[in-house]
């Protein structure tokens, strides 16, 4: 089962992505903002155990989701970070996945996919 940490302030959208992801069979972590999820990874580093990957709103108060890509990935290069926004994608984050708000389910079924199937296709040499 494919688990997913999934960092968004705003409430609704976030606890109806979590029902639609959950009935398609994945395990979601919520975090309402950054520092709520870095403090989730940082229990995760402790017990060995990390998401396969997280997604992340772009527009959030304290640290933004930009900025909160950019930390995770210097902090836990292993881990995949999907980025979704309303707005286009800020620079600096060009290298990431990026899905733009709305989208179908069935394209955040297909990003995750990819984005764990990739990551599992690594050789230990590449992580």
């Amino acid at each position: 089962m494919i688990h997913i940490l999934l960092v968004d302030d705003d409430l609704n959208f976030r606890r109806s992505l979590v029902i639609e992801l959950e009935l398609e069979g994945y395990r979601i972590t919520e975090a309402e903002n950054a520092t709520q999820a870095l403090s989730f990874l940082e229990k995760c580093q402790s017990k060995g155990s990390f998401p396969d990957v997280v997604i992340t709103d772009v527009r959030m108060p304290e640290i933004g989701g930009g900025e909160f890509a950019i930390l995770v990935h210097a902090k836990y290069p292993q881990l995949p970070i999907l980025v979704i926004s309303a707005f286009d994608l800020p620079e600096g984050l060009s290298g990431y996945p990026f899905l733009r708000k709305p989208f179908k389910i069935d394209e955040m079924i297909g990003a995750i996919n990819k984005i764990c199937s990739n990551k599992n296709n690594l050789t230990e040499v590449e992580r």
